[in-house]
């Protein structure tokens, strides 16, 4: 009898450890499709840099602000968060060259097809059930600045990415 007890207590011991097992497993797959393989995470230099520079709103028609600090020399790296339509952008220029740093999506979009750079130009998109924006990130005298275009033909399908 107490043999049986102890084989019972070991079974369900095992079947515990395969529970946790299966369910750790699973909310990592899970975290995967939701937050995307593709998520950036910020270091605290990225953070403390994007906190400390001054943020520049990009809409299709915005310029870059004129300021009265010193224009960047082409050995800089100029950091600069950069607030869109669709979301937020954290790009880096260096040599001239624009790079993505991170982004982050308004609440309801979703960020596809960044083109990161270092390039003349970095890119991506914030694409939500109603609007698709293309974010482009150059490089100007006083770092990364960010335009934004509106596609209006965009409109996703119902339960899918389709375009029609």
């Amino acid at each position: 009898m107490r043999r049986r007890v102890l084989l019972g207590i070991a079974g369900w011991l095992v079947a515990l450890v395969a529970a946790t097992t299966v369910g750790i497993a699973a909310i990592g797959v899970l975290e995967d499709g939701i937050t995307g393989s593709r998520a950036q995470t910020l270091d605290r230099d990225s953070v403390r840099q994007g906190l400390s520079s001054p943020a520049v709103p990009a809409t299709a028609s915005s310029k870059p602000p004129t300021g009265t600090a010193a224009p960047a020399s082409p050995g800089d790296e100029v950091t600069k968060v950069l607030r869109t339509e669709g979301g937020s952008v954290t790009a880096r220029c260096a040599a001239g060259r624009a790079r993505l740093v991170a982004w982050s999506p308004r609440q309801g979009f979703e960020a596809e097809d960044a083109r990161r750079g270092p390039a003349r130009e970095a890119s991506l998109k914030f694409e939500s059930d109603d609007a698709e924006y293309e974010v482009t990130v150059t490089c100007g005298p006083d770092g990364p600045t960010a335009s934004s275009r509106k596609d209006d033909g965009h409109r996703r399908g119902h339960g899918g990415r389709g375009r029609g």
